[in-house]
């Protein structure tokens, strides 16, 4: 769907801009200036709704007494989210943040099937992309392997960081 979406000749994002007046000609999406937004925008799509549910299951576990009293308190809207609201979803959104570490370090469909081996490879390359290119189409299966293991420490080292660095808390 996304290829159509930002094809050169008659995709969606094309036309309305251009019909908007914002670009008078095509914009080549796929190309070395743009395509980082152009692998965002799907992976983004894909996962928005995942981080939704976690995000919105987690406001439905803070128990409404607590706005109630801070709203006898006087606290305003924005007290609320700063003092209630962040604090009692310090775990929801740490372990968003780990999934979206983890996620990130391992994007491979999408991006390989909007731009395959087409992908720009002087800075173009994710790492998932990067190491199912070096196994499968340049034969080096060892350097390949080596890529996989560091995706793995690397996930592991980001998560571990990400969790000291927002310590889940109990106390809440």
């Amino acid at each position: 769907m996304f290829n159509l979406i930002f094809l050169y000749n008659g995709g969606m994002v094309n036309q309305l801009l251009t019909n908007l007046g914002i670009l008078a000609d095509n914009v080549d999406w796929k190309d070395t200036a743009h395509f980082r937004f152009t692998m965002l925008a799907p992976v983004m799509w894909q996962y928005v709704g995942f981080y939704f549910v976690i995000l919105v299951t987690g406001l439905n576990n803070i128990p409404t007494d607590l706005y109630e009293a801070a709203a006898l308190d006087g606290c305003t809207g924005l007290k609320r989210v700063r003092y209630i609201t962040l604090p009692m979803l310090r775990n929801v959104l740490c372990t968003c943040l780990v999934l979206a570490i983890t996620g990130a370090l391992k994007v491979f469909d999408l991006p390989w099937v909007m731009f395959g081996a087409g992908m720009p490879q002087d800075r173009g390359w994710l790492t998932g992309t990067y190491m199912y290119d070096q196994t499968f189409n340049r034969g080096n299966v060892d350097y390949g392997s080596t890529i996989a293991i560091f995706i793995v420490v690397l996930g592991v080292v980001l998560s571990n960081v990400a969790n000291r660095v927002f310590k889940p808390r109990n106390d809440i």
